[in-house]
């Protein structure tokens, strides 16, 4: 009998302990409080940024945390963080930090501030894992991406507005000023105001010429994003002009910066893009 209950016992301690990693708990908390969590339990940081009526969150939010593998990686590992980007003050932070465009957007930070990985979009709940896992590899070994550790930095008055107040028409000239006065646009302030604020021209060019050691230094996925954008902009004007060869030109210098699945899933639309727009100048 006493065996029965040792075994009803352990039973309980193993459901009940498997219960614990069926849904990614998230902390709320203030800023700093997430920090000194992350560091008393020396756990790295996640951080979802979201917005309310955003399909691709709830998906999240439906199918992605719930799941006991990313639960499981979250809690044991992270000390998770969500916020909004129009409703809380931090997240609009986070988000002018980033330069984030894309929702949902994913920070992976240890517990000084050091960036480890920033991505975005629907990830399913095999693509979140191995980011995770990813991460985690990436914290052990040091690897961090070329963000500073503070919040707050040196921004002009109309990024402050952009991700702040959300006032994101910003005319050229004014931004077109600011990034010629700077010596270096491969620092992280003219880097975030490119690619945030989605500044094409010359400065489209740059991304797209030095795409390798920005992805290196800020992430493959901001900088794709920005070369997925600019690519859309300008198939538009390849198109008015029914420039075919120049157009594919494009495609060819920017496909190494895409994976062969992003490639797939992109280039369609880039072509999609082509073709609605061919001729409409004419």
């Amino acid at each position: 009998m006493k065996n029965f209950y040792k075994i009803i016992v352990l039973a309980i301690t193993f459901l009940l302990s498997c219960s614990s990693f069926s849904q990614t708990k998230f902390i709320k908390a203030s800023w700093e409080e997430v920090l000194m969590q992350a560091k008393k339990e020396n756990k790295l940081i996640f951080v979802d940024l979201y917005f309310t009526g955003c399909f691709p969150c709830k998906q999240m939010d439906d199918k992605v945390f719930p799941d006991s593998r990313v639960a499981e990686v979250l809690n044991t590992s992270f000390i998770a963080f969500k916020s909004d980007i129009f409703k809380e003050d931090i997240g609009k932070k986070i988000a002018r930090k980033y330069g984030v465009t894309g929702f949902p957007s994913f920070i992976v930070l240890d517990a000084n501030g050091n960036t480890i990985e920033v991505t975005s979009g629907y990830h399913s709940v095999e693509e979140l894992v191995a980011v995770l896992e990813l991460a985690k590899s990436n914290e052990s070994k040091k690897q961090f991406k070329a963000y500073s550790k503070k919040i707050q930095g040196d921004y002009p008055q109309f990024y402050n507005d952009a991700y702040l107040k959300n006032k994101r028409q910003v005319s050229f000239e004014v931004v077109d000023a600011y990034l010629k006065s700077q010596k270096n646009l491969s620092e992280e302030i003219p880097f975030l105001i490119i690619t945030g604020l989605r500044i094409g021209g010359e400065y489209a060019d740059y991304i797209i010429e030095n795409a390798t050691s920005l992805s290196s230094a800020y992430g493959h996925v901001p900088v794709r994003n920005y070369i997925a954008s600019t690519v859309n902009l300008k198939a538009k004007v390849f198109a008015n002009n029914n420039d075919i060869d120049g157009f594919n030109k494009l495609l060819s210098k920017v496909k190494p910066h895409f994976t062969e699945s992003e490639w797939e899933r992109f280039s369609a639309g880039f072509d999609k893009t082509f073709e609605k727009n061919k001729g409409e100048s004419k």
